[in-house]
């Protein structure tokens, strides 16, 4: 064995030595551990929520949509939306019925939409109070028509007030209930709904 292979000996010797004393004896020695590094989070605008603006909160508050009925070119019952403003109306259910009394809109009535609410109706009042709703019209409300005509303004009444309130709603013509509508003497359950006209 020349000298080069003693010393390698020697160095293998030495380097097992050192391993089972620092594995075995030295317990405060730690190899450096290896730390995963995170990528830094990339910032993307799409996540960030947009600011709530409270002014346009504010003029959602403001408002609110209500429903008439009118008759459509077929003759039928339809709703259409009416946007209550409520710094304005004190109730959006009393600004309803004045919305349903003045007619369908210009807009509406080139679409084809008509009223059978005689033009000379006026809303006396509308009362709301202990849980019920009194609506008064003018006696223009029963003039003209015939029956089939009377029924339906009788019908976008009902159909008006149940869309907007599920408290119980009274008519009256000229301060007294109107059990009996028109000439045609159309009978009428009250509070109004669906079954109010049913014989």
């Amino acid at each position: 064995m020349n000298f080069s292979q003693k010393l390698g000996l020697f160095i293998l010797i030495l380097i097992s030595v050192a391993y089972v004393y620092i594995s075995f004896f030295n317990k405060d020695f730690k190899l450096p551990e290896y730390r995963h590094e995170e990528k830094p989070s990339v910032y993307n605008p799409l996540e960030v929520p947009e600011p709530i603006d409270n002014n346009e909160q504010q003029e959602q508050a403001k408002t609110k949509n209500v429903k008439i009925f009118v008759l459509d070119k077929s003759g039928n019952l339809r709703s259409v939306n009416r946007t209550c403003d409520t710094n304005i109306e004190k109730s959006c259910f009393k600004y309803a019925i004045k919305e349903l009394v003045a007619a369908p809109s210009a807009w509406e009535k080139s679409k084809g939409f008509t009223s059978e609410i005689p033009s000379g109706t006026k809303v006396l009042s509308i009362r709301e109070a202990s849980g019920n709703i009194l609506i008064d019209l003018s006696s223009d409300f029963e003039t003209g028509g015939g029956a089939e005509s009377t029924y339906y303004r009788v019908k976008q009444v009902i159909k008006t007030a149940n869309a907007n309130t599920s408290s119980p709603v009274y008519l009256y013509i000229n301060g007294k209930q109107a059990n009996v509508i028109g000439g045609e003497g159309i009978m009428l359950k009250q509070p109004l709904n669906e079954r109010s006209l049913d014989e």
